[in-house]
């Protein structure tokens, strides 16, 4: 057998493993989307809502007044810049200003020596925070006034250490700004669900996360995830480590997807595969695993034949499914369909890229990964 056929026929199995992946995935984001809508906690103590700023992230400050504008008794919204240059701190006193009956302040600063820019930010917002539940959330996101009542509503169940929640891209016009959307909504959220089917889950999601104070000290607090990039993955991890489940809330928060061009969508999911292979270096090698239609695409040029055509139908039909499968779920509009292809050679690409090297950029820093995902020291 020459090595040109060896290849086909390994792409063959590949793809009907890959074929197998999102029939699954497909089952297990209809599934999520036929969950009951997170519901409202009974009793809804006192909360401090965290919000880490950095630079003028587009619809920033409509970000900022939704999330100010929570139906909730007792509630206190935290925003932090680093720096005082920041822009960002002036949309965050325009929100202060414009809501003056609601309960905002604002912190500037960061703790010197954590590694994690994010982090940083955080633990210096720390000093402000009043309630015994907190939530932390990336202020690129957007929710609807019910937002605090469902993300803390699981806390109330016996063993529950940390709530996160799933989100949903929204592109904000621009072609590269659909891509990394579909990528969020189509391959790694449904992967977020398929690893369900494996055990509890393990590790959070980025933009929201719900914790009760004493079960933070217990883990270390913030500062046990400064020297991480994954935070969120870590965040959950040492939770899970405690004997505390880590739940999945049904309530899906919005993403903003603002890469304004292909370079910059390469930058932001190179960072996101590094970081998955750095927490996950087994489920990362596997990864390509998820995008069917590139590895039957591939395995029909070195071998066209019946099969391997038929292989490639198959592929594309799943894909299509699970493309308007995840736009259900989530309640998205999905991308135009021939943006499937472009979407996903560009994901494999960046999957390829990401199986080596330790250097990411987070917004307009430089990191790099010594061992895992433990960031080297910023200087």
């Amino acid at each position: 057998m020459t090595f040109v056929r060896l290849l086909a026929a390994t792409l063959d199995v590949a793809t009907i493993a890959a074929i197998g992946y999102a029939t699954v995935a497909i089952v297990c984001i209809a599934r999520f989307g036929r969950e009951p809508q997170a519901r409202s906690a009974d009793d809804m103590p006192p909360v401090s809502l965290l919000v880490p700023l950095h630079g003028l992230e587009r619809d920033l400050e409509e970000n900022l007044r939704a999330f100010a504008l929570q139906d909730y008794p007792v509630f206190q919204l935290v925003l932090g810049v680093a720096r005082a240059d920041d822009p960002a701190l002036a949309v965050a006193q325009r929100v202060v200003a414009a809501l003056p009956d609601r309960n905002i302040e604002i912190d500037v600063g960061e703790v010197p020596g954590a590694r994690n820019p994010k982090i940083a930010n955080v633990l210096s917002m720390m000093r402000l925070v009043r309630h015994k539940i907190l939530i932390l959330a990336d202020s690129d996101t957007r929710v609807t006034p019910t937002y605090v009542r469902a993300v803390t509503a699981p806390l109330d169940e016996p063993g529950v250490g940390v709530v996160t929640c799933p989100f949903a891209g929204v592109p904000d016009g621009t072609p590269s700004s659909e891509l990394g959307a579909m990528f969020m909504n189509e391959q790694f959220i449904p992967s977020v669900l398929v690893n369900r089917l494996f055990g509890p889950t393990r590790h959070c999601l980025g933009p929201t996360n719900a914790i009760r104070a004493e079960v933070l000290a217990a883990i270390g607090g913030f500062e046990a995830l400064a020297p991480h990039l994954a935070d969120d993955f870590m965040l959950g991890n040492f939770v899970a480590a405690q004997g505390l489940r880590v739940v999945i809330s049904s309530y899906v928060v919005r993403t903003i997807v603002s890469d304004s061009s292909l370079a910059a969508l390469w930058n932001h999911e190179l960072r996101w595969h590094r970081t998955i292979r750095g927490v996950q270096p087994l489920g990362y090698a596997g990864m390509f695993l998820t995008y069917p239609v590139p590895l039957a695409l591939l395995a029909f040029l070195l071998a066209p034949q019946l099969e391997s055509a038929v292989a490639l139908f198959v592929a594309a039909i799943v894909r299509v499914a699970l493309h308007r499968a995840s736009g259900r779920a989530l309640r998205v509009a999905p991308a135009p369909v021939w943006l499937i292809p472009p979407c996903d050679l560009f994901g494999i690409a960046v999957w390829a890229w990401g199986l080596a090297g330790h250097a990411v950029r987070w917004r307009d820093a430089d990191l790099h990964m010594e061992s895992g995902d433990l960031l080297a020291e910023r200087h």
